[in-house]
Formats: C-alpha cells, sequence, structure tokens
C-alpha cells in the first residue's frame, strides 16, 4: 500500500496532510527527497511542516527555510494552493513578496489575511488596502489593518475614507433605502411599460402614443430610469454596481464624484477597450481616473485611447506631451490649431508635425 501511494502524489499528500502516512514518507516529505515533482514536493512539504513529531517538523522547517522566495511565489501563483496550505505559507514565510502573492490569492481565508494585517508593511500592506471588496464583505479587515503599528498615514487615511463612505453613515443608508424603494418602484413600472411598448405592432403602437414608435423613446425612459436609481444608491452601492453592472451604468458611475466609484468602474470585469477610449473623452470625471487610465500599459498603447487623452484638456500635461508622439500626421495637425487644448499641447503637436513631414 505504501509502494502504491508512494507513486501517486495525490493519494501521498492526501495520507500526509491526514496524519497517515508512515514515518518514513513524512521524513523524505520534510527533506522533499519524496520521488514527485517539485510542485508536489512543495505540497507534500507544507503537509508536514506542522507534524507532531519534533524530529519530523524541525526538518521541515529547516527545508520550508532553505526554499527560495522566487519558488514559494510561483507556487502561490501557479499552483492553486489550498486555504490550508497558504495559511502555512504566511506563517512561516518572511518574504514580502511572497506574502503578497498570499494576500492577493482568491482562496486565502480571512482569518490568515486578518492575522497578516496586524503585521505587515510594503506590497503586502498595499495589497490588503487595495482589495475593497474583500474589504467590504469582512469590515474587521479593517479594524486589524488599524491595529498594524507600521500602518502608514497615507493608507490609515484611504481607510478612514473607506470606513466613512461605508460603514459610519447608517442614517443616510435608511434614507436611501427608502427613497430607492420608492424609485425602484417607478424604474420597474417605466420599463415595463417601455417592454410592453417594444411588443406592440406598429399599428397598436401608434394607437396607444398618436405616433409612430421610435427607438430614441426606448432609450430614453430607460437610461432616465438608470440614472435615477443610481442617484440615490450609497456610495457602497455604486461600487458594487460598478464591479457588475452594464455599460449604461458604468457610464453614469464613471461620472461620480466619489472617485472610489470610477475606480471600481476601472476594474469591472466587462469593460471593454471603447468604453475606456469614451472615459477619456469625458472633461468632468476625477483627474485621478485620467492618471489611472494612462497607467495601464495596454491602454496607453492603444491608439484611440491615446489620441482621446490628448484631446482632453482636463489631462494633466504630464501624460500628454510623451503621447502626442504617438499621434497620427493627419490628427497632430488638428491638435496643433485646436484652441480648447492647452499651449503645450499645441505646441508640441506642431513641432511633432514638422519632424514627421521631413
Amino acid at each position: 500500500m505504501v509502494e502504491r501511494d508512494l507513486t501517486d502524489p495525490r493519494a501521498l499528500i492526501s495520507l500526509l496532510r491526514g496524519g497517515e502516512a508512515p514515518v518514513e514518507a513524512r521524513f523524505y516529505a520534510a527533506r522533499r527527497l519524496l520521488p514527485i515533482e517539485r510542485e508536489d514536493q512543495l505540497r507534500a512539504l507544507l503537509a508536514v511542516l506542522e507534524d507532531p513529531d519534533p524530529a519530523i517538523g524541525k526538518a521541515a522547517k529547516e527545508t520550508f527555510e532553505a526554499t527560495s522566495p522566487e519558488e514559494l511565489s510561483g507556487f502561490v501563483r501557479a499552483g492553486s494552493p489550498t486555504e490550508l496550505e497558504l495559511d502555512l505559507i504566511a506563517t512561516s514565510s518572511q518574504d514580502s513578496v511572497v506574502l503578497e502573492q498570499v494576500i492577493r490569492d482568491k482562496n486565502v481565508s480571512d482569518a490568515t489575511l486578518e492575522r497578516l494585517a496586524r503585521t505587515v508593511t510594503g506590497g503586502p500592506q498595499e495589497a490588503l488596502v487595495v482589495n475593497q471588496a474583500r474589504l467590504l464583505r469582512q469590515p474587521s479587515l479593517i479594524d486589524a489593518l488599524f491595529a498594524n503599528p507600521e500602518l502608514t498615514a497615507d493608507t490609515r487615511r484611504r481607510l478612514l475614507e473607506i470606513r466613512e463612505e461605508f460603514f459610519d453613515k447608517g442614517q443616510r443608508r435608511r434614507e436611501a433605502d427608502e427613497a430607492r424603494a420608492v424609485t425602484e418602484a417607478l424604474t420597474a413600472a417605466e420599463e415595463q411599460a417601455a417592454a410592453d411598448l417594444a411588443a406592440l405592432s406598429a399599428e397598436e403602437a401608434n394607437a396607444v402614443t398618436g405616433g409612430p414608435v421610435v427607438p430614441e423613446l426606448e432609450k430614453s425612459i430607460t437610461t432616465g430610469a438608470v440614472y435615477r436609481r443610481i442617484a440615490v444608491m450609497t456610495v457602497s452601492e455604486k461600487i458594487k454596481l460598478a464591479y457588475g453592472g452594464g455599460k449604461e451604468e458604468r457610464r453614469i458611475l464613471m461620472g461620480d464624484s466619489n472617485k472610489l466609484v470610477g475606480e471600481a468602474v476601472l476594474k469591472s470585469r466587462g469593460l471593454t477597450v471603447p468604453e475606456v477610449e469614451s472615459f477619456c473623452g469625458m472633461r468632468h470625471i476625477h483627474e485621478d481616473l485620467l492618471r489611472k487610465i494612462a497607467g495601464v500599459r495596454e491602454w496607453k498603447r492603444n491608439p484611440a485611447i491615446a489620441l482621446a487623452l490628448v484631446r482632453n484638456p482636463k489631462v494633466p500635461l504630464a501624460i500628454t506631451l510623451p503621447l502626442i508622439k504617438t499621434v497620427p500626421i493627419r490628427e497632430l495637425k488638428n491638435l496643433g490649431h485646436d484652441p480648447n487644448l492647452p499651449d503645450g499641447v499645441r505646441i508640441t503637436a506642431r513641432k511633432w508635425l514638422a519632424q514627421k513631414r521631413k
């Protein structure tokens, strides 16, 4: 039975985790000497890291300490570690790169994150703070971060902002809930009316409305309903909608006065490149959101997005000026004579136009 298990990594690791493997197999696992793949050797090592046998546990800890941070990070990224394996790595490693990978893994438990939140600094601490979805789902993580003596002033400010917006405005939320209930009822009625109207024949629609049915009518009703629904939402609800809403919701939410909402839109799974291009032309969105868009290499290298950023006078010159050299000649001429753009953009556009014509 033991020989068969030694050649079956999954069965062997299962025995190691359950404490049922023979002593010899546990010693081999502690020294990473089992005849299995390197990734499975690391899984086996983690399985005996807290072995009740002092000698095996000591050998496993020594082997773990000798394992390079690069290998541990690679295992977390590509090895689909379990919740228990992530907790063991977080408990036994002090490397910031490894801990950051653990924190970013979707399988990591809240208990592991709370323990790390009380001590981590640098990249791991930033990885915790930017995971707003996790913080909203598990508010105790915010308390754990506040208990960290190494919490930076900027991180403390951001956490206070999140706490204020999402957890300290009970009265505002109750009022919004009441208003939203009324608005949702009106919205449902309007959307049902639009759907009923769209289902009618041309003759029936003409009889109901007194004129022909036009697509703009349905679009106007639906868009107006979305605006009213979003208007009474709290910031927390807007962020949740930004993550999972549709194109129309994202367009409206991107212009929200609270930049946290816009940041959530930029992280939406359904976000498309044409949407990002349209955002770049908005002059009423927060400057920091334009900086975030310009900071994404894939987006910045897109010609349409780069041109939209250059055309927007709201975008800081530090972002637009380097992008002008990527603009086609036919657009450079327009930029050079656009009175709505800053002098720096127009002058730089004319300079690059002259160089490209040589």
